[in-house]
């Protein structure tokens, strides 16, 4: 039923316009958008990186006049060149970091002429790339944008048409030249309609500008240039002063324009004169295009302006995909497109086991430049550090674009299941950025009698996903792992909620996260073999970090968190998310769990996920039957699908985890969801949510039995891979004022101590009981993100004080991994210790009562050795920090 009406709403939607869309995209398939005199074009593209961007970039420019082909390094782009006339070359940055130490370099030597780019990730690289591996060198979040503009500079480079007039850009930044270059060709094609555009010319010192105004002299339309260039050989201030003032000199009529970073630059280009392009201005593309504008007033436009109904064109990828738009998908969406191509070339994967029915759910998608469009026309970008409550009401009050509402009224006709609005921002669930849990989702019930309201509910949830984007904490982790101007923006995800109706609610019996590299292994799981978090119900449990069931899938019946019947008793799910279907208000509850509901289990023991998933306590035997029906407490155990094997669930999630790691290159998070039948016999329905990168070590910190010996903390349970010598200042829970009840205070009075520690970029050891981030204050410390940002190490001490199991499930612990913070979990016993009253034995900086903040005079040295779990803590300068507290 599903798919019928999501193929339905698709027939709806595109029939009348069909014919009219098929010309388009036939249009787009024979020619790149680059209306220049025939001459060089790129045809054939060899694109070197990890396996799992390709199918993401293939959705996000679909549909494509290129021919691209892949290699997963570059000892397979030295072998594929000799067998295909490539005309363009893209290689990622992590691809050059192979076992055979080829460069961008070689492939050049064996192709010469043949124009490589090289391309880096926001935030990814701290010293500006060897000019020696390519031609250019781009600063690429995938959007489509950049690569469509990427490959029009190259055409541009090639023009072989000597009478072709050209814009001069020039900047050394990587990231500004990266910003730039959609944004010049968008006002290029904005200023100067027609066949014969200006191509775009691109110099980084004040030398080659000079050489390329001389070359073009009098074809030139424009020069737009940076303040702070290379001259002679070293940064100087003024050469882009410099060069606009002798250009202006020799063409006074040349249309100029200076860019600066420093507000001061503003008096020096009214001398020249030029306008001033602030860079540090929120609406820096906004601004530039004002100045294309400014060239287009005295130019007749001969061409039509396109139809407004087609902004946002609606589309289907090769992966099954529909977007509307003409932006990015996003991180979170370009994980289906791997999913959903991983599971075209193994269909075993979905018919090994017949008990279970394996899917994607259909997915609609609303592109980046519906977001920027709508912050942009609403002059949301204002609301930046503004209240919570008054960024989401802006948001909330803000009109949608009308064809868009449009073309979510027409899908609304087609479906009345329940739907989940998932953000799918650039960053998230990135490569290099698993950036999970940032941004919301939201559930709807897309119930009600009135379809005017339906529209609504669906509205209003896909711009509160927008204003998530605009939270404290998103907008923190974009500065922190990226560099001005780059902007995180947000596609949105649209998808019918995988479950089945009970009653008044809408859930399915398991949600579920699955790691292909186990952190924690126990028992004799081993680390390559993966861990499965389980939970009944939405997967809202697992994002927060809340109750779960723990499982290694090569061994469903361990359970070594679980030392007796007790635990199973106190450690085991006794609440989950559901959905409400009937009687919510109008206005729903989108501020209350993102819109879900939060049950107790007793209220759902006759409901029949419980039945399926339950197993009883019997207090007389004290022990527990793997039967619902028994008389005693209920426990989720999942017994019938882990120990029995109804159905298969870990098996099929074992094949998955390690074909997607394979196709990948290297380890990967699956979220999914299981729900019962929906007949007897019938397949259980096993739906595929999102795939996402995990942050994995790449090498190994040594650890010395000398190491071991002296250090003040050991661990065997240790996520990160690094040494780090720079922490004086340690934060720690004081285990003699503990008071269970008072985590959220002692998460306030962190949050304070890391404020000030922040004014100074100093960063601290974090230390405690407990899961870190929990939103259930009885399993740990409550902190969110933004509260310890300035940690650079983090302890999770497991000592008994708090009972709960580690945090490797939750969105909040898999952010503060992805930032590369060690995350060290103590275990004490034989192998792993702590010691902090040695700690403690240090300096007193300030104590909040239940936190205490200590300074050393030496650093500490913090080794993670990734590949065994393994980590120290070494009081390196332990002679001088043993001073007395005064």
């Amino acid at each position: 039923m599903q798919n019928i009406a999501f193929l339905s709403w698709l027939r709806i939607l595109n029939g009348p316009k069909r014919i009219k869309m098929d010309k388009m995209i036939k249009k787009t398939d024979a020619r790149p958008e680059n209306p220049q005199l025939p001459g060089f074009q790129v045809r054939n593209i060899l694109f070197v990186s990890a396996p799992y961007h390709l199918p993401g970039l293939k959705a996000d420019i679909h549909p494509s006049p290129w021919k691209i082909t892949h290699a997963v390094s570059m000892e397979e782009a030295a072998a594929l060149l000799p067998k295909t006339a490539f005309d363009l070359v893209f290689i990622e940055i992590e691809a050059l970091d192979d076992k055979t130490g080829m460069t961008g370099h070689h492939l050049k030597t064996l192709c010469p002429g043949l124009p490589v780019i090289l391309l880096v990730r926001p935030g990814r690289f701290k010293n500006r790339p060897s000019e020696e591996d390519a031609d250019h060198i781009f600063v690429w979040s995938g959007t489509p944008g950049l690569f469509h503009a990427m490959v029009r500079f190259i055409e541009d480079q090639f023009c072989k048409d000597t009478t072709r007039r050209a814009v001069l850009l020039v900047e050394d930044s990587l990231e500004y030249a990266s910003f730039f270059l959609p944004e010049v060709y968008k006002g290029i094609d904005a200023a100067f309609p027609g066949a014969r555009r200006p191509r775009l010319i691109l110099a980084g010192s004040h030398e080659t500008a000079m050489d390329r105004f001389r070359e073009l002299g009098k074809r030139l339309d424009g020069v737009l240039s940076d303040t702070r260039l290379p001259w002679q050989g070293r940064e100087a201030s003024g050469a882009g002063i410099d060069i606009l003032s002798t250009i202006h000199k020799e063409m006074p009529g040349l249309p100029i324009m200076l860019m600066s970073a420093e507000g001061a630059n503003k008096t020096m280009a009214k001398g020249i004169p030029a306008p001033f392009l602030d860079k540090n201005a929120n609406h820096l593309d906004r601004d530039l295009h004002e100045f294309f504008l400014s060239l287009a007033a005295d130019r007749p436009n001969r061409e039509q302006k396109p139809n407004p109904q087609d902004q946002y064109p609606v589309q289907t990828s090769p992966a099954g995909l529909t977007r509307i738009g003409r932006g990015s998908i996003g991180g979170k969406a370009r994980g289906l497109a791997f999913l959903a191509q991983t599971l075209n070339r193994r269909p075993d994967l979905g018919t090994a086991y017949p008990q279970m029915a394996v899917n994607i759910p259909d997915t609609l998608i609303l592109c980046t430049d519906i977001f920027d469009d709508f912050v942009r026309d609403n002059g949301l970008i204002r609301l930046t550090g503004r209240p919570l409550a008054e960024l989401v009401q802006a948001f909330i009050d803000a009109p949608l674009p009308r064809e868009i509402l449009r073309h979510l009224e027409t899908y609304l006709a087609a479906t009345c299941a329940p739907l989940a609005v998932r953000s799918s921002s650039l960053l998230e669930d990135a490569g290099t950025h698993p950036c999970a849990g940032l941004y919301k989702t939201y559930m709807i019930p897309n119930n009600h009698a009135d379809p005017d309201i339906r529209l609504s509910h669906l509205a209003t949830a896909v711009k509160l996903v927008y204003a998530s984007a605009y939270y404290k904490k998103a907008r923190a982790f974009v500065r922190s792992t990226t560099a001005h101007p780059f902007r995180d923006s947000m596609a949105v995800m649209i998808q019918e909620v995988a479950g089945s109706r009970y009653k008044d609610f809408f859930y399915p019996a398991i949600s579920g996260t699955a790691h292909s590299l186990n952190f924690y292994p126990a028992a004799n799981a081993k680390a390559d073999e993966g861990v499965l978090n389980l939970a009944l119900g939405l997967g809202h449990t697992l994002a927060q970090g809340e109750q779960s069931f723990r499982v290694f899938p090569k061994h469903p019946q361990a359970t070594p968190q679980f030392s007796g019947t007790r635990d199973f008793l106190e450690k085991t799910q006794n609440r989950f998310y559901a959905l409400r279907m009937a009687d919510y208000p109008e206005t729903l509850r989108f501020g209350i769990c993102s819109n879900l509901e939060r049950r107790d289990l007793a209220q759902a023991l006759e409901e029949a996920p419980v039945k399926a998933l339950a197993a009883t306590y019997m207090p007389a035997e004290d022990r527990i039957r793997d039967t619902w029906y028994c008389r005693g407490p209920k426990i989720i155990n999942f017994a019938q699908v882990l120990k029995y094997g109804t159905p298969p669930l870990t098996a099929l999630v074992n094949d998955l985890m390690t074909a997607l790691a394979h196709d990948a290159g290297g380890p990967i998070e699956l979220e999914f969801t299981a729900d019962l039948p929906d007949k007897s016999g019938g397949p259980w329905n096993i739906s595929l949510l999102q795939v996402r990168p995990m942050s994995s070590p790449r090498d190994t910190s040594l650890i010395t039995k000398k190491d071991l010996d002296e250090a003040v903390c050991v661990s065997t349970s240790a996520l990160g891979n690094c040494t780090l010598k720079t922490i004086r200042d340690i934060v720690y829970v004081n285990p003699e004022t503990f008071e269970g009840a008072k985590t959220p205070d002692m998460a306030q009075q962190i949050s304070r101590i890391n404020a000030e520690l922040a004014k100074t970029n100093r960063r601290f050891l974090l230390a405690g009981p407990g899961r870190w981030g929990s939103s259930d204050p009885w399993l740990g410390i409550p902190v969110d993100w933004q509260q310890i940002s300035g940690a650079g190490a983090i302890v999770e001490i497991r000592d008994g004080t708090i009972h709960a199991d580690a945090s490797g499930g939750s969105h909040f612990f898999n952010t503060i991994t992805a930032r590369g913070v060690p995350y060290i979990t103590v275990n004490p016993g034989d192998s792993d210790r702590i010691d902090l009253e040695n700690l403690a034995s240090c300096g007193t900086v300030r104590d909040e009562g239940f936190i205490r903040h200590m300074r050393l005079n030496h650093p500490l040295l913090i080794k993670v050795d990734g590949k065994h779990s393994r980590s120290v803590i070494i009081d390196a300068g332990k002679a001088d920090n043993h001073i007395q507290d005064k």
